[in-house]
């Protein structure tokens, strides 16, 4: 079982082949669970990152008046709808910390646009299923 920590893509390929086999003797279980669980993580937080850039570009449509970039904004917005849209799963919902998410990308947003303050919404207005729409 060292293999996981030497060389983890053979470990991948090893414990593959060990489930397709059915092998159990041969899975590393401890390692499996762990690779599982992490894999479970990644999603959920590819999911917030999205989902903060998606509310990033939508305070820029609304709250900055600049022409040139509406449509690029707009076309990230579309991107990013479309990869929350391909990762969320309705297990995942519950586990969406928006009032982080929202916060994150309010303080981003204020980078680049300070005179913004006191004009973005503190708290986040939309429910998941709203921002989604």
């Amino acid at each position: 079982m060292q293999t996981y920590e030497k060389d983890f893509y053979q470990w991948t390929i090893d414990q593959a082949q060990a489930l397709r086999s059915r092998d159990d003797s041969s899975l590393d279980w401890n390692n499996l669970t762990l690779e599982i669980e992490s894999l479970g993580k990644e999603q959920l937080h590819a999911v917030e990152s999205y989902l903060k850039q998606l509310i990033a570009h939508q305070f820029k449509l609304q709250y900055v008046d600049d022409e040139y970039c509406r449509r690029g904004w707009q076309k990230e917005i579309n991107n990013f709808l479309d990869q929350i849209e391909d990762r969320l799963t309705n297990s995942m919902k519950p586990k969406i910390d928006l009032e982080k998410v929202y916060r994150r990308a309010r303080r981003d947003v204020l980078i680049d646009y300070p005179e913004l303050e006191g004009i973005l919404p503190e708290k986040c207005p939309d429910s998941l299923d709203d921002l989604l729409r």
